[in-house]
Formats: structure tokens, sequence, C-alpha cells
């Protein structure tokens, strides 16, 4: 028995209902087993927080961006997420965290790391986490757009035929 195979637009119609619901109702609507939805949100940049909370890589950045120039307690207020949760999206995405002696105010008076200057083309895991995100949000939406393009092109062949 060999290994089903699914369509780029099938996973982008389970994508999108599972932005807005649970993972056992979008297995039970599609039919498909737990791991493909949650994989495919994964890859999608759709994650589940706490309490079932589903944060787009995009909003994982935000916060962590935002921590850069304001404090975890700001951060934390305005956000809604846990100060464990912060730190995690800040390991997980490449960014330093200030508990580490890193402070974006003082950094430019910071003496230049030669070695750094050599290697200045390597691209940072938070660059690298943000462009995969960003990729992921554009390939979901041409995906999207090319199953609304198949259905207009489907009613203007239905309405020439008429």
């Amino acid at each position: 028995m060999g290994r089903k195979v699914y369509t780029n637009e099938f996973k982008a119609q389970v994508v999108e209902f599972y932005k807005s619901h649970t993972t056992e109702e979008t297995v039970q609507k599609f039919g498909i087993p737990k791991p493909n939805a949650s994989k495919w949100a994964l890859k999608a940049g759709v994650f589940k927080g706490q309490g079932g909370n589903k944060h787009l890589l995009s909003f994982r950045h935000e916060v962590c961006q935002y921590y850069d120039n304001h404090t975890g307690v700001e951060t934390v207020a305005k956000f809604g997420v846990s100060n464990d949760t912060l730190c995690r999206w800040r390991r997980e995405l490449g960014y330093r965290n200030k508990s580490r002696g890193y402070n974006l105010y003082t950094e430019g008076l910071q003496p230049t790391v030669t070695k750094r200057e050599r290697r200045n083309f390597v691209m940072t895991k938070a660059e690298n986490g943000q462009l995969q995100g960003e990729l992921m949000e554009i390939k979901l939406q041409y995906a999207v757009l090319e199953r609304e393009f198949k259905q207009l092109k489907e009613t203007i062949m239905e309405a020439i035929q008429q």
C-alpha cells in the first residue's frame, strides 16, 4: 500500500481551515492524519501557542522585535504572551536575549569583531526565519489565488458554453 499524495491546493485549504479551527476539527473535516495537518500548518508558518492560540511566524517576529526596544514586562503586557514564550521564541528565531548581556542601546558602543566583518555576508537565524516565514505566507496566498483562478476560469467556460 503506497502513500497518499495530496495536492498543494488541498494542503492550502486544510491550512486555511486549520487557522480558525482546532486540529481535531480539521482532521475530521478533511479525513487526514493528525500529523499531516500540523506539519502543513507549520510549513505555512502557522503555530499553536499555549491554550490553542495560533501565532504566525510574522507575529512571533513582531513580538521579538518589540522586545528589542522595550522591557519584557511591556512586551508581555502588550502581546499577551508569557515571558517564557518570549524567551523561547527569541532563542528559536535567533534573536539574542538581553539576559546574556545583549543591549540594543549599547551595542553601537561595543568594539566591532573582525571575524564577524569577514563573515558579514552570512545571514542570521532571525533573518533566515523571517524570510522563510514570508515565503510560506506568499506560497499560501499563491495557492489560494490559484484555486480562485481555476474556479473563475471554470465559471467563464460555463458561461461561454451556454
